[in-house]
């Protein structure tokens, strides 16, 4: 269609010229001193045009070596730009392939174009650490000031901090970029990891159930990752009754169902001597179903030495379970373990046979009411009796136990 169109607009043209010119009469007369010359107005105008061309296209090549030296210029930059580019995506791969100083010495052939320069010092960088260069790697780093890669250049450090396990550096770095509203999920990876480091584990703790309840996480890594800090923060102690009230409060009702978690959070109260708290998370659970992990530390929300929550509370509601599922062992040791805390003896003592007596109990479960039964006798006095538990709670750890 432009060709078509062309083709029309120049065939136009030809015949309006072709018209003019064989109706154009005039004629040009030009003197010069006692010269003169005559000329028809077709010839002047294509003396004219003609001229015009020599002219311009003069003026043109002129032009044209004027700006030589620029044009040289410019063709040196163009392939000083190609180069650093070729070199930049040449030190990427020997990077990622693992040959650290080939890809540092074409980092190096990379930073003499200023469009490649902040990159390459990253490369550099990376480079370096690989290599334990540690010093050269933060001279790289300091050379990237361009404002656009701020952001990347404190991720970067952050990254190579934790490799080092220099975590309070890290978290430095990584609260730059928070306070400038930085909340993606790498910053908070990172963050989380040098928690870890630092055995931060409520923060830790924090930043892993965010971090799940958000979908940045795989389910099993994210569980991993909150079972660990729920395991290590409890077993170090170091906790108090209102952060440990805060966490749960900020944990997402869909995690408040998982046993094992359930099971840390109580373990958690019981030690900060909140035994309510402990009891009601619990009771909220086993409503719904007897568990055996859950029923294990139950009778500590009335044994354990820090407790204020009395053993008749408990009882009645084992008792309650039981209707619900009497054949459960698991329910059957929770209330003799409460009824032997009570000093029921006789209650404890018919609940632990009944374990005993159970196929469904697990060589724990026995042994665990062999010793409750074993410790009954001895509160009774009944030493012929507790000397027969015994030597089954022996002879049962070392089923579970066997040495050689």
């Amino acid at each position: 269609m432009r060709l078509i169109s062309w083709l029309a607009i120049l065939a136009i043209t030809a015949v309006t010229t072709a018209w003019l010119f064989a109706n154009n009469q005039g004629h040009v007369t030009m003197y010069w001193r006692s010269s003169r010359i005559d000329l028809s107005m077709n010839l002047f105008m294509i003396l004219g045009f003609v001229g015009f061309l020599i002219i311009f296209n003069f003026f043109k090549i002129i032009s044209l070596f004027i700006e030589l030296p620029i044009r040289a210029k410019h063709y040196r930059q163009r392939q000083l730009e190609l180069r650093s580019l070729q070199e930049l995506q040449n030190s990427i791969e020997h990077l990622f392939a693992g040959r650290y100083v080939k890809s540092l010495k074409s980092a190096e052939v990379a930073m003499g174009f200023g469009g490649t320069s902040q990159v390459s010092f990253m490369i550099a960088a990376q480079a370096s650490h690989q290599m334990k260069q540690y010093a050269d790697r933060d001279q790289w780093l300091e050379r990237i000031e361009d404002a656009r890669f701020q952001t990347t250049k404190l991720i970067l450090n952050a990254q190579m901090l934790i490799d080092q396990r220099q975590a309070d550096e890290a978290l430095n770095s990584l609260s730059q970029m928070q306070k400038s509203g930085a909340r993606q999920f790498l910053v908070q990876s990172l963050a989380m990891r040098a928690h870890q480091i630092l055995q931060q584990w409520p923060q830790m703790l924090k930043i892993a159930n965010s971090l799940l309840k958000k979908k940045y996480l795989p389910p099993s890594l994210g569980k991993a990752r909150i079972h660990e800090a729920l395991t290590q923060w409890i077993k170090s102690g170091r906790i108090s009754q209102d952060e440990l009230l805060k966490q749960w409060n900020e944990f997402d009702p869909e995690f408040q169902k998982n046993s094992q978690w359930l099971k840390l959070f109580a373990q958690g109260f019981l030690t900060v001597g909140n035994s309510e708290m402990a009891k009601k998370i619990l009771d909220h659970i086993l409503d719904q179903g007897a568990n055996e992990d859950l029923l294990s530390i139950y009778p500590q929300c009335a044994m354990h030495p820090l407790s204020n929550t009395q053993s008749l509370s408990l009882i009645q509601k084992v008792e309650h379970w039981i209707q619900k599922e009497p054949a459960h062992p698991a329910l059957q040791l929770a209330l003799g373990q409460l009824c032997g805390h009570s000093k029921l003896w006789g209650k404890a003592l018919f609940s632990f046979e009944q374990v005993l007596d159970s196929s469904r109990a697990t060589h724990r479960m026995k042994l665990s009411a062999e010793l409750g039964m074993m410790h009954v006798y001895q509160a009774l006095e009944d030493h012929e009796k507790s000397a027969i538990h015994q030597g089954e709670v022996l002879r049962l750890m070392l089923e579970l136990h066997p040495t050689v």
